[in-house]
């Protein structure tokens, strides 16, 4: 059976710990038959002085995270393929900033992400404060607003957490339309969605996105990937079974892998 983890972190973000090999190693114990490294990109939307490698990689440095995980193909070749992509924030207004980035290398895949509302890094609990601050509705509409603009810009293969923003357990108080657009604007743009598992390992306890949006999605027609979005060896392939057993149940009958920016379709036994 086919298996990839698409949402791998990398020890070059300031997030991530352990080797590459680590992350490697961990996929072959859990047999995989691909996995992805999708490093947090740049901070191209700040200031250069402004910019930190807690959770990004130094644009200086993107280069050699290219060439590590390059190395480890080679290295690893007989026994699982490696793809090289990125998780890229999206922040409206830079998006010219954001093409030197997408046209850096001939990537495998790119996930878009949305962890920034007008400056707030909704999903750092350093940060929780702000949902106190704002109306958790217009949280939600700004949020996939903001998704809906950065998939309308061409340059993302795939959908990362769809629903982040229930990260620590806040939920709208009412239907946001902009969701079941957000979807619609997937299909236009021939996106494929993430089935991220991290959501089960945060306060929310639920996979990203909700089964409700995955039901919407697999109504749509449109396809999903696996991603773990591990920080830590460990987190590779968490919970790949549980998703698993979810899309067989809400009717998707196939996970997509990548190469070269080609969403590659492999079926669910």
């Amino acid at each position: 059976m086919f298996l990839g983890d698409y949402h791998i972190h990398t020890p070059r973000c300031g997030d991530a710990r352990g080797s590459y090999s680590d992350y490697v190693e961990e996929a072959l114990r859990k047999g995989l038959s691909e996995i992805g490294f999708s490093g947090h990109c740049p901070q191209y939307f700040c200031p250069p002085e402004e910019r930190k490698r807690e959770s990004a990689i130094p644009e200086e440095e993107l280069a050699l995270y290219i060439q590590e995980v390059e190395s480890l193909r080679e290295k690893y070749r007989p026994s699982i393929v490696i793809r090289l992509g990125l998780e890229v924030d999206f922040v409206p207004g830079k998006e010219e900033e954001l093409q030197s980035i997408v046209d850096f290398y001939s990537w495998d895949y790119l996930l878009l992400s949305i962890h920034y509302l007008d400056r707030w890094p909704f999903d750092d609990p350093r940060y929780l404060s702000g949902y106190k601050e704002r109306d958790i509705n217009e949280i939600y509409k700004s949020y996939y607003q903001t998704l809906i603009t950065g998939m309308k810009t061409g340059f993302f293969d795939a959908v990362a957490h769809f629903d982040l923003p229930k990260k620590f357990g806040f939920r709208p108080t009412k239907a946001i339309k902009e969701e079941a657009e957000a979807l619609q604007v997937c299909r236009e743009q021939d996106l494929v969605v993430e089935l991220n598992t991290a959501g089960r390992r945060k306060p929310v306890g639920e996979f990203y996105p909700a089964p409700s949006i995955l039901t919407q999605a697999q109504e749509l027609g449109l396809k999903v990937c696996l991603g773990s979005d591990a920080h830590q060896p460990e987190e590779v392939g968490k919970d790949f079974k549980e998703a698993l057993a979810l899309l067989r149940y809400l009717g998707f009958d196939h996970i997509v892998g990548w190469e070269k920016r080609m969403a590659i379709l492999y079926p669910i036994p």
